[in-house]
This record gives structure tokens, C-alpha cells and sequence, in this order.
């Protein structure tokens, strides 16, 4: 499967799941729906792996650039940039999928958006690190369905320690604020 045949599935993918999240087909339809799911993915698991299918990285006018689990479609596709300031920096709208409270963001997926920015911008040093902390600070409501913007920078650097501090923000307001730390394993 090419590229961007897989981009094109995976985007598929998404969307699907965002219509049967909020959809209000007639229970009648459903198990029409369901028995054509349910042969596409039988279909799909006949040529399944073990493991999603990398990342590509790509790079946009000299800046290298991460496509976060691109080809996940259960992942939040990020698209992270490191401009010339040694930070990184992402911009997402989420749907109706990541809902916590009404028309906002859920505080686990803010969370996780954070944890992913964060590692992403550590990684991209070229260390294979974990997280070790995440701390995360709620300012205000994460609007739904409006440009997020991301930001991480690293803070310090000791021995096996990379601390990073990161935000999010909606019409530049900061909504988000993390900290992390994370710890560099050795290569096996």
C-alpha cells in the first residue's frame, strides 16, 4: 500500500469514526452498518501486523517536521514543527470524538496531547527517552472544534533528565500548561 493510499484509509477511518459518534441513524440501519463494518475489518485483519505501520517524517522548507501517528487512526494526528527557536510547536482542531465536558476537550486527551509534544520535541534531539512526570495544569476550557495551538521547549538538561515545559492555546489564550520530565534509556 503506497503512501498515500494509507493516508487516504486511515483519514477514512476517522471520519467514520466521528460520524458513528454522532450519528442518529435509525436502529433499524444500524445492523446494516454493522455487518458492513465488521466485513471490511475481517477483510483488513487478514493482512494485519503487530504494530502500526511508522511515521513518516518529511521536511517543510529545511525545518524537519514529525507527522505523529499519521497512520493511526486512533491517535490525535499531529503534525509538529521545530522552528529555528529549538521548541516545537503543533496546531489541532479536535471533534466531537474528544469530548470531555460540553464543547471542550477532555482533560486526558489535553494530557496526552501534552505528554506526545513534549516526547516528540525530546526525541527529536536524537535521545530515546520515557516520561517519568507529567504534570499538567487545567487554566481554562479547551474549546472543541477551534485551532489549537501547542508549544513545548526544553527547560534543562541533567545527566539522564530532560526536563520540557509546553502549553496549549485557543486564540492565544493558554488553556494548558505542562511540565514533564523524562528519563533517557539505553538502546537495546
Amino acid at each position: 500500500m503506497s503512501r498515500r493510499e494509507r493516508e487516504r484509509l486511515v483519514e477514512a477511518t476517522r471520519a467514520l469514526a466521528y460520524a458513528v459518534a454522532v450519528t442518529d441513524v435509525p436502529a433499524e440501519e444500524l445492523e446494516r452498518f454493522t455487518e458492513t463494518l465488521t466485513s471490511v475489518t475481517q477483510a483488513l485483519e487478514k493482512r494485519a501486523g503487530t504494530r502500526c505501520v511508522p511515521q513518516p517524517v518529511a521536511e517543510t522548507v529545511g525545518v524537519p517536521r514529525v507527522l505523529l501517528d499519521q497512520y493511526n487512526p486512533v491517535h490525535v494526528p499531529l503534525e509538529v514543527a521545530f522552528p529555528d527557536d529549538g521548541g516545537a510547536v503543533a496546531t489541532v482542531v479536535m471533534n466531537a470524538l474528544y469530548e470531555g465536558p460540553t464543547d471542550s476537550v477532555h482533560g486526558g486527551i489535553s494530557a496526552l496531547l501534552m505528554d506526545n509534544l513534549l516526547g516528540i520535541l525530546v526525541q527529536s534531539t536524537g535521545l530515546l527517552c520515557v516520561t517519568g512526570t507529567l504534570t499538567v495544569r487545567y487554566l481554562a476550557r479547551t474549546p472543541l472544534n477551534r485551532p489549537l495551538r501547542l508549544r513545548s521547549e526544553i527547560v534543562e538538561r541533567s545527566g539522564r533528565r530532560v526536563t520540557v515545559a509546553g502549553w496549549i492555546a485557543c486564540d492565544g489564550v493558554r488553556t494548558v500548561e505542562a511540565d514533564a520530565v523524562f528519563i533517557e534509556v539505553p538502546y537495546r
